[in-house]
Order: C-alpha cells, then structure tokens, then sequence
C-alpha cells in the first residue's frame, strides 16, 4: 500500500506542471510579491485591470495562459494581478499613475518602475516587453536617465519615442518630438528614426515646413524598408485631423469648409472622407448644435448604407448611442427622443435583427428616464445576444436601480 501511494505521489507531481500552462499569478500582496521576488531573485510583472476593461479580458483569456508566454515570465517574474479600482490596487494605481487600462507594470524587487506598456499584446509581443524589462540598456528608466544626460542621436529617440508610447507618457512624448523638430534640419529627416520619432510623438503640423517636406519626398520614404503607404498616410492624416479640428471648435461653418478646401489644394488626404465628416461633427458639437449634429451623422450614414447596408446601420445606431451616453448630450431629451424614435423605426424595417438597436435603445430609455422600455430593451439584447459582459451587466443593473 506504502509503495502505492509512494507512486501516486511521484506521478501528482510530474504531471502538475502539465497543466500550469501560462503565468501563473500569485495571490500576495503587492509587498509579499515584492519580498517573494527579492528571495528568488526575479522581477515583478503586474497586470493593473480593472473589471470593466475588455483589452485586459482579452489578456486573461488568450495571452497569459499561453504556454510561452508562462515559460519565460514564470522563470523571471513574480507576477501578479491587481484591480485598480478595488483594495490596494486604488492606492497602487495613485502611487504608478496608472490611468488607462490594461496597464502592465515591470518592477525591480523593491518596486521601482522598470518599464510600462499601456495595452494589449499578444504572446510574441508581451515577451518582447518582458525581454525590452529584462535589457538595462532598454529600461524606461534607462532611457529617461540618457535623454536627461543629453542624449540625442536619432537612433536612441527613435527607441526613447517608441518607449514613451508603450508607457503613455504622452506629454513627454510630445516634448520629445517638439525637441527633436526645433533642433534638427529639415533636410535631416529623410531616414526611418527621424519619421519614428515624429509619427510616435503625434507632433507633425498641418503646413509646417515639416509636413511639406514628407509630402514632397513621399516616394523616397516608400522606398525604405519599414515605411508603407498607411503609415504615411496615416501621419499626414493625423496631422489635418489635428487642424480641421481647431478651426471646427473655434471658428465659423463657413471658415471650416473654406479651411478644408484650403487643404484639399496641399494635399487630398487618402482618408479625405472621414477627416471632413468628423471636422463637421467636431464643428457642430463644438457650437452645441446638437439637432445638426445627429442629423448630419444620420445623413452620412444613409449615404453609406446604398453600397454598405451593414456599416451604414452601425453607424446610425453608434449615432444614436451617443446621444444617450455622451456627456455632451446631457440635457437634450429632444433628441434622445427623436434618436430612440429612429431606432425604434430601424428596427421594424430591418429584415434582419439589429442587435445592437437593443441596446442602444436601453441606453437612450435610461437617459430618458423611462425604466420599463429600458428594461425591456436590456433584455431583448440579452435573450437574443446570451451576452453577459460587465458593460451589460452594468447597464441592466443600472436601469433596475432606476
């Protein structure tokens, strides 16, 4: 019997590991974790969630039980998960200043930040943070400390840029790149660290001299490994977005449309469609014009439903659910009125469910204060869609504590 169990024994323990696939998470505290990784020699990974977040779901659930993922985290990291909006994570959150989620922390053994990313990833990519955590020389604080010494080659921005990002030190990504532009020529530009540096830190201005040189050497840009179309594309987007949207909140209808056409003789963005819509939508909320708002909205849309029909519905009801959370439209009944109206319409047309019409109406029935159809919208959402995600959850719970 001895030598029965004796063998039992050996077997539990030679198969446990087979299905401790992926981190393993402790359940200590913030300081336990930091005495457990002190003792074993190792870092501390922290995953800073909170319940509603659905990028930190997505982690939980197809990232971190990964089998690669566990093999090189549970070698180097004490790892622990903490919900920042509940017990120690509250004070953990003030203390790291996290503020968007998830937030995944890599800390020395007496907690000192290492390095920070800000979002999703998959396997590869959460052991590239893990390893960049893991590489002194590649260490947030490393390079904070290099840029402060006067570090400047465009090399190291380049890598300096990338790390504020993943970190979401937005404004000393800004300061960066507005440095990096006030002291480097022009002419100085036309290699990949350079386009990095302005393309991460988000600082490129419409009709800069800047803007007209990547217009100009467009094709030279191409021709580098690492630079495709989307990404100029995208950077010189970002840039008349950026513009469009300060004449839309300052100015009149009349100067925003004379501004676009103003553009469109620099350059004809190959997002020019979406930036013009919403600098118009930016315009109209902007002058508290709310009925304009929804109706210019509810106009694009039915433009795009004759060669989408699909996209065209989910953009009427994204309308119409922003009327119903958007603090912009705090007190325009009228129109919450008239957007549940117009979904309410949708629906009965439509020759298919429209799901999202359910709970887009549940919404619009709270604000307006009318629990029954509230009520009964959530759960025609829930009966047909069998979701049961914290964001319904929550909008249920809050219209039965109407």
């Amino acid at each position: 019997m001895k030598k029965i169990i004796f063998f039992l024994a050996v077997i539990l323990v030679n198969t446990a590991g087979l299905f401790a696939q992926g981190i393993e998470f402790t359940h200590a505290t913030f300081s336990e974790a930091l005495s457990k990784a002190k003792t074993e020699n190792k870092m501390v990974f922290m995953d800073c969630y909170t319940s509603w977040c659905g990028p930190c779901k997505m982690l939980a659930k197809n990232v971190f039980p990964l089998k690669e993922v566990g093999d090189y985290f549970n070698q180097r990291f004490v790892c622990v998960k903490m919900d920042m909006e509940k017990g120690e994570g509250i004070e953990l959150a003030k203390k790291y200043g996290v503020k968007a989620y998830p937030t995944l922390l890599f800390l020395d053994a007496d907690g000192k930040v290492l390095h920070t990313k800000v979002g999703g990833a998959d396997g590869p990519g959460l052991i590239e943070q893990a390893k960049i955590a893991s590489d002194p020389s590649k260490q947030i604080r490393a390079l904070h400390k290099k840029y402060d010494e006067g570090e400047r080659s465009v090399t190291f921005l380049s890598n300096y840029v990338k790390a504020l990002a993943n970190a979401y030190q937005m404004d000393k990504l800004a300061e960066v790149g507005e440095a990096f532009i006030k002291n480097t020529a022009t002419e100085e530009l036309l290699n990949v660290d350079a386009i990095t540096i302005i393309s991460y830190s988000g600082i490129l201005k419409y009709g800069s001299q800047v803007f007209q040189f990547i217009i100009d050497n467009k094709d030279e840009y191409l021709s580098f490994d690492g630079i495709g179309e989307e990404d100029i594309n995208g950077l010189l987007a970002g840039a008349i977005n950026n513009y469009y949207g300060e004449v839309a909140s300052g100015s009149s209808l009349n100067d925003l449309k004379s501004a676009i056409e103003a553009t469109k003789k620099v350059h004809v963005s190959a997002y020019q469609d979406y930036l013009e819509t919403n600098a118009y939508k930016t315009y109209y909320l902007s002058h508290k014009e709310y009925d304009n708002w929804f109706q210019f909205s509810i106009d694009q849309a039915e433009e795009l439903m004759k060669t989408d029909k699909d996209q065209g519905t989910s953009m009427i009801i994204q309308s119409a659910f922003e009327v119903g959370v958007r603090p912009e439209f705090a007190e325009a009944d009228d129109l919450a009125e008239k957007a549940a109206k117009y979904i309410e319409e949708l629906i009965e047309k439509s020759d298919k469910e429209v799901l999202a019409g359910y709970f887009c109406l549940a919404s619009l029935y709270k604000k307006l204060g009318d629990k029954e159809k509230a009520l009964e919208n959530i759960n025609s959402y829930i009966s047909i869609s069998k979701e049961e995600s914290p964001r319904v959850t929550k909008l249920k719970s809050e219209i039965e504590g109407m």
